[in-house]
Formats: C-alpha cells, structure tokens, sequence
C-alpha cells in the first residue's frame, strides 16, 4: 500500500477576512482502497491577532484517478483537535483552550516523478471560533521506494534477534515552550523506559525535570500507551503517537499565584531509528494539555538501548 510524507506552507484567513497569517503543516497519508486514503497530521495556522491555533488532525480521502498519470484530485474530511492560546483579561493575559472542530480539504496533486509530487491544498475549519480557510502548497514523497531499497539492503545482512528485544532505556534532553502568549522557553531532560507489550502497542515510563519549567524548577513522571508502527521486520524505523498523564513531583506557582496543576495530559508524537542492534535514536514531541493555563510543549531527542 502507498504510504507518503508531505510538508506544506501558505496561509490562514478568518471567515470574516478580518485577519491573516502563516500556516503550515505535516502529514503521512497511508492508501486503504483504490481510491480511499487516510492521513494524519499537523497543522498550526499561525498567530492570529491575540490568537495562536494549532492541533492535530485525521481525515478520510476520497481520491480521483490520475489524469495523464499527473494530475488527481482529493477530497477528505475529518476531526481536527486543537490548542488555542487566546488573550483574556485575566491576571496572566490569556488562556488555552481545547475542543474538537471539523476540518474539510480539497486537494490537487501534480506527480513530479515517481517518489516526488507537489500540492495545493484548500481547507475549512469549522465548529471552531474563529471559523478559518487555509490555503497551501506543498511538497511530498512517496515512501514506498525508499522503504524498498531499505529493505533489499536488509536482505544481505546476517539476521538478529533485534526484533525480540522488546525493552528500551534511554535518556533525552531538549526544550519546553510554555503555551502563552511569549512563548516562554527552558531546557529539559529525563530518562525513559519503553516496553512492546503487542505488535503495535508500546508502554512508556519516564522522569522529567523542566529545568525552568512553567514558573520556577518542575520535575515530574510520565505515563503514556502509544500505537506505533515498525517498518521492516528488525523495527529500523518506528513510528507513533501516544497519549497519557504527566503527574508533577513538585508544586509551583503559576504567574497569577494559583497552585499549578498536579496532572497534566500528554499527547506525544514519536519517530525512533535504530542504527545498530542494540541502540535507537529517539525523537518525541509531547504536548501538554491542562485547566490552568499551563500547556506545553515538550520536545526531546534521546539515544536508548535496546535489551
């Protein structure tokens, strides 16, 4: 089945046409039928005056056959859940706000070669204040080669046991962004331990420390279940999105003198390559949702061993 990777840029307009700006996003698209596909992916539509939008999204599409092996059309239509960072008149001067909306996209796509095609994508997002068009092009590649040649190279290679080694420990660092209206940043670090308890499910444990954090040093311990895909029968490449809490070790005080939140809901984002039989260079994106105006967003690259 064809599967691809797509990045595109261009621009969101409210419904109004009261205000503008950038939008960019990401998706994987996996062919299910002749003419059904499915994607997921990442959209932020940019800074919005007072107003900073971005989520994740699934559609269906339904797809035309290629015209002159060029040119084709989709349609496709899906949840899409956002984080909004919205001005307020409170203490802090914003709040962030979650919900599900609906995202509708219309889609042209040109083939460049064989591996390579390019885009033009129209979207609508709706049941959402404010209601929002994005229009972008893109450029996406076709993974099915580069996952063949990958595996005919595999093909000569003596087997292992790689594939039984169902432990992962490892350490990461990286930064966290808190989600107002400054994007204020800090450094993090921690340790992680993953297990595969089923084909496609992987349990994950890990201690955090935020350096900075939100107000003041943070540390907690994470928790999450993640549906993860293996490409190639020793898991080379893994891929897969998780979700779980992050329960704080330590209380701290937000800028508005209020108790930071104790729990903190994580939906994670995962790519892991392993380059040799015992290690995995692993990247996470985790954000961090809450009731108290303290999202976040958690991004980390770590080297694990397998065992």
């Amino acid at each position: 089945m064809a599967e691809e990777l797509s990045l595109l840029s261009g621009f969101t307009d409210t419904d109004d046409h009261t205000a503008g700006t950038y939008a960019w996003g990401l998706e994987y698209r996996q062919q299910l039928l002749t003419h059904l596909d499915a994607s997921f992916g990442y959209l932020n539509e940019g800074h919005l005056p007072d107003n900073h939008r971005d989520g994740a999204m699934v559609q269906l599409w339904v797809d035309s056959s290629p015209w002159r092996n060029r040119l084709s059309f989709s349609l496709g239509a899906g949840p899409y859940v956002y984080f909004d960072t919205r001005e307020d008149v409170n203490f802090q001067g914003y709040q962030n706000l979650h919900g599900v909306g609906l995202i509708v996209t219309a889609r042209l796509r040109y083939a460049l070669s064989s591996q390579w095609f390019a885009l033009l994508d129209v979207s609508q997002l709706t049941m959402l204040n404010p209601g929002t068009r994005t229009v972008m092009l893109g450029a996406g590649y076709s993974l099915d080669d580069f996952f063949s040649t990958l595996a005919q190279s595999q093909r000569s290679e003596p087997p292992s046991d790689s594939s039984a080694q169902s432990s992962e420990l490892g350490v990461f660092a990286g930064a966290t962004t808190i989600n107002n209206l400054r994007s204020d940043k800090s450094t993090d670090y921690g340790v992680e331990y993953r297990y595969r308890v089923a084909r496609h499910v992987d349990l994950s444990a890990s201690v955090l420390e935020e350096g900075n954090g939100a107000f003041r040093q943070h540390a907690g311990v994470t928790g999450e279940a993640w549906l993860v895909q293996d490409f190639f029968s020793q898991r080379q490449f893994t891929a897969g999105v998780g979700l779980g809490p992050y329960v704080a070790l330590k209380t701290y005080q937000t800028s508005d003198g209020r108790t930071g939140a104790s729990v903190v809901g994580l939906a994670s984002m995962t790519l892991g390559w392993r380059f040799t039989r015992f290690l995995t260079v692993r990247a996470i994106w985790h954000r961090g949702f809450t009731g108290d105006d303290q999202d976040r967003d958690i991004i980390t690259l770590g080297l694990a061993l397998r065992f």
